[in-house]
């Protein structure tokens, strides 16, 4: 249950147990709200079943969807590890069963809360490549290469496989529409749909049973070669 910690194995018992004790698992329904941006970071999350939207909301007003969280990972822990705000919405992809963890357990001045922040801490650290990612995809002027990262960053944090054709391959499931892949890549669902179709005819992907099935990442990551910052 708490291994969205990178070195969850190397806490003590104590520690463990101060986390369970601090926690309660709740269930959402689908679209539903769970913070949003700005709100009071008050509690820290973990994906225990379903998928979780995080979007940033820019000046301008527009909604950039950044990630999409599997079970077993976890959110909000920016905000809770410095006791400040939310810097995301976090929304419902059907159902979702999460565990909540109230963020006081994560700044006692004892050795448990020592240990528990140096591991948030690291957890952080990693988070944080995704969003550098995530930010300079933003400034690809192709579709087309803002497109296909999201959808290489997309497979490889979900981690879907499947066999297609005596091949195992990466895929994305119904949890991603085309419209997140639009609020992800800065672009018009249609748009999207469009660019999904060509790479389909060039044998790139394979749309199947609301699948979107990637059958040539290395294709998909030439899309972005020639793209202009």
């Amino acid at each position: 249950m708490l291994h969205w910690l990178p070195d969850y194995d190397d806490l003590t018992a104590d520690v463990k147990s101060a986390i369970v004790k601090s926690s309660y698992k709740t269930v959402y329904n689908k679209n539903s709200v769970i913070y949003l941006q700005e709100d009071t970071a008050d509690k820290f999350y973990i994906v225990l079943s379903g998928y979780v939207r995080l979007s940033y909301i820019m000046e301008d007003g527009t909604a950039i969807l950044y990630a999409i969280v599997p079970p077993g990972e976890s959110f909000g822990e920016l905000g809770v590890f410095d006791r400040s705000l939310y810097t995301d919405t976090a929304s419902t992809i059907g159902t979702v069963s999460v565990l909540v963890v109230n963020a006081d357990v994560f700044h006692t001045r004892d050795s448990c809360g020592q240990e528990i922040r140096a591991a948030l801490s690291d957890l952080i650290a990693t988070r944080y490549r995704t969003y550098i990612d995530v930010t300079k995809s933003l400034y690809l002027t192709s579709l087309s290469a803002r497109l296909a990262l999201s959808l290489l960053r997309l497979t490889t944090s979900l981690g879907h496989t499947m066999e297609y054709k005596g091949r195992v391959v990466p895929y994305l499931g119904t949890m991603v529409t085309q419209s997140d892949l639009g609020a992800m890549a800065r672009g018009t669902r249609g748009n999207v749909n469009r660019v999904l179709k060509s790479w389909e005819r060039d044998g790139l992907i394979v749309a199947q049973d609301r699948k979107i099935i990637i059958l040539d990442p290395e294709g998909l990551e030439m899309q972005t070669m020639n793209a202009g910052w």
